[in-house]
């Protein structure tokens, strides 16, 4: 029994990995496929450069790479739109342009506005383009709501009528969990400094990086959701290292990526909490370092972190489940009749894929900080995404002094924890 269980899960995952690794059969699995292997090329270029060339060319090496990362995004959006409309569309019984429209304009104004921010860090500018991409992505969450109005979502998504779907239950735990990430991204990180081209870079990397591992699934649950290869890792590493702002902000991103590659949307409070909310819970991974706890261990501030993060990406996950997703429970009534009830359907069905990510997540992370090397590389990037360090991004932009810089950053480190 156990050698038939592995021989079925050994396919099962080596079919997932051909499914998006290796699959060339048609424009839009080809055109997957490539860009799948040119994100990974790009991620493992960007991290070649940061380590091998000289600290005095890093601040080219980070625009160079922030321009490539927003050229693949360009690229990949135009792309799989085209594909949409010449293969996906056409064989689709159901399309909803209140669903895909808004969202696809949301990515293009996110995208520009950062490509704005990077070519003129101005006040202007970043307050111009954070007010456009905040009024696209409300426009989308108002097109989900009418989308939602018309009913036409039952029956392409086998409910049997609107009462299967509990509003006033998604908008009251998707207020209260909005909320409570913004309260602690904003309230409790007051020594993150605003965004540069060092952050923005790092965060494209990281996002580029968790988009890539999320389609290594290990197991793909019927109603979404899955067991990935460590996807949520770099999120919470760049979370850690700059803090809960920059990294609610970065989950927010990844996101809607999800949304815009694989959506699955029924409501507009089910999209903010199985998509917003889930992913940027995971920049709240940085909180423990913040409130200054187990100072000087890195994998137990990381660790209970992302223990956190992870369990709020949980209940998100269970209330959309619970109020939007409830009422598929009793397919499974058969084998356990307590799947009748739509809170405990939505408790078991979404530990069994969060639970073995977050176990996974905190394994691999607790590993690396074991590295003498790799602790003291993200001890770097803490002070420098720090208030305390502006001193040092001062110094460090100064390429006529390279080894003052590099004592002063190690000085500044020992007397963060020293303190």
């Amino acid at each position: 029994m156990v050698s038939s269980l592995l021989s079925a899960f050994s396919e099962y995952f080596f079919d997932e990995i051909k499914q998006y690794f290796t699959n060339f059969d048609g424009l839009t699995n080809a055109s997957r496929s490539s860009m799948l292997w040119i994100a990974i090329a790009i991620t493992l270029g960007i991290l070649v450069c940061k380590l091998v060339i000289p600290k005095d060319k890093q601040p080219l090496v980070n625009k160079i790479s922030l321009c490539a990362i927003l050229a693949y995004v360009v690229t990949a959006i135009v792309l799989f739109t085209v594909c949409y409309f010449l293969e996906v569309k056409g064989e689709e019984e159901y399309f909803f342009p209140l669903l895909y429209y808004p969202l696809l304009v949301f990515v293009l104004v996110a995208v520009g506005s950062a490509l704005a921010i990077y070519l003129k860090p101005l006040k202007w500018v970043k307050i111009t383009a954070a007010s456009l991409t905040g009024a696209a992505l409300i426009a989308a969450v108002i097109c989900m709501g009418f989308h939602f109005a018309s009913g036409d979502y039952i029956e392409p998504n086998w409910f049997e009528s609107a009462e299967d779907v509990n509003s006033i239950g998604l908008y009251i735990s998707a207020v209260i969990l909005v909320a409570v990430i913004a309260a602690f991204a904003i309230i409790f990180d007051r020594n993150s400094t605003g965004w540069d081209t060092r952050s923005l870079t790092f965060a494209a990397v990281c996002v580029a990086m968790s988009f890539a591992l999320s389609y290594i699934r290990i197991l793909k649950m019927p109603f979404g959701g899955s067991i990935t290869f460590a996807s949520m890792l770099p999120l919470m590493l760049f979370s850690y290292m700059y803090g809960m702002r920059k990294g609610v902000i970065a989950g927010l991103v990844y996101g809607c990526l999800q949304a815009i590659q694989d959506p699955y949307v029924v409501h507009p409070a089910q999209f903010v909490l199985d998509y917003l909310v889930a992913f940027s819970a995971l920049g709240l991974t940085g909180m423990i370092r913040n409130f200054n706890l187990f100072k000087g261990n890195a994998r137990a501030q990381f660790a209970l972190g992302a223990g956190i993060a992870g369990v709020l990406r949980y209940i998100a996950h269970f209330f959309s489940g619970a109020f939007a997703f409830g009422s598929f429970g009793v397919w499974y009534a058969e084998y356990w009749e307590g799947f009748n009830n739509a809170y405990v359907y939505s408790l078991i069905y979404n530990a069994l894929y969060i639970v073995p990510e977050v176990i996974t997540v905190v394994v691999i992370g607790v590993l690396l900080f074991t590295s003498k090397n790799f602790t003291k590389q993200v001890d770097r990037y803490i002070l420098l995404g720090s208030k305390k360090a502006e001193h040092v991004e001062t110094a460090e932009a100064t390429t006529a002094e390279p080894e003052h810089v590099e004592n002063t950053e190690t000085t500044a480190v020992e007397t963060e924890r020293a303190e």
